[in-house]
């Protein structure tokens, strides 16, 4: 493919071992594993002109055009193959969200399209009532979707223990969410008045019961790695929660987090925290 990437790419998209690049007139480039969107040969008639975005799962991808069709190619299995929902994918697709197996389109007027692994996510028949209508944007753990409704509604679906069953907290998650945070197998909502509700494997932060009191109201901002939180509030505080060797027990820097604390940054396993004087602390695997 030297030929095709000789010049005019304007970006350059990848999943775990394949890439596809777009050039200035829409057309899309591939190259790697054939088995994960390397080889886009069966689609290629569909990705000389007009492509805008491409979206991946692990293994396959998901191209956008300007016409809001979508294309898809790669593993068959986790999304590479969107037969069976090709006529709803044919116009009015403004984005795409996607987790490692499973990919959910978002049309005008927010009527969300699933396709892929059923188990993860590529099928949303249980909940496809609260689909069809009004979803703002979407987010994922590993193998699980949550999606914010105009209203504040989330909506979830995919592996039930990786968030996509949220009937625990399903009372919290009527109305008032602004924003949804996930690391790999929990999810953290943001309510307007700063309440923070938490859902999914209770091992990496989907129970928030041990600092539900901190999480009532007044948090700021939430940063996640692969398997715990961090929360900073308003007064600068820290609170975080999950796995504890991957950050969630910030205990031996407590007294240092307590106030003051701007900003939360995060490695797969570790957190660092930068507080107004410019001190920088770090908690998590060492």
């Amino acid at each position: 493919v030297a030929g095709g990437l000789a010049a005019d790419v304007t970006a350059i998209y990848s999943n775990t071992c394949a890439f596809a690049a777009v050039k200035k007139d829409g057309k899309v480039v591939t190259w790697g594993d054939p088995g994960y969107g390397g080889d886009s040969s069966n689609v290629a008639g569909s990705l000389t002109s007009g492509v805008t975005a491409i979206y991946s799962t692990d293994t396959a991808f998901a191209a956008v055009k300007a016409d809001g069709q979508v294309v898809t190619w790669g593993d068959p299995d986790s999304g590479g193959d969107s037969s069976t929902v090709a006529g709803r994918l044919a116009a009015d697709v403004t984005a795409i969200y996607s987790n490692n197996y499973a990919f959910a389109a978002v049309k005008k007027g927010g009527e969300v399209v699933t396709w892929g692994d059923p188990d993860t996510g590529g099928d949303s028949s249980k909940v496809s009532s609260s689909l069809t209508s009004g979803v703002a944007t979407i987010y994922s753990t590993d193998a699980a979707f949550a999606a914010v409704k105009a209203d504040g509604h989330v909506v979830t679906w995919g592996d039930p223990d990786l968030g996509g069953n949220s009937r625990k907290v399903a009372g919290s998650l009527a109305a008032g969410v602004t924003a949804i945070y996930s690391n790999n197998a929990a999810f953290a909502a943001v309510k307007e008045d700063g309440q923070v509700v938490t859902w999914g494997d209770p091992d990496f932060g989907g129970d928030s019961s041990a600092v539900a009191d901190s999480l009532a109201a007044g948090v700021a901002a939430i940063c996640s790695n692969d398997s715990a939180f961090a929360v900073v509030k308003e007064g600068g505080q820290v609170v975080t929660w999950g796995d504890p060797d991957s950050g969630g027990d910030s205990s031996a820097v407590a007294d240092t987090i307590a106030t003051g604390v701007t900003a939360i940054y995060s490695t797969e396993t570790a957190f660092a925290a930068v507080k107004a004087d410019g001190q920088v602390v770090t908690w998590g695997d060492p």
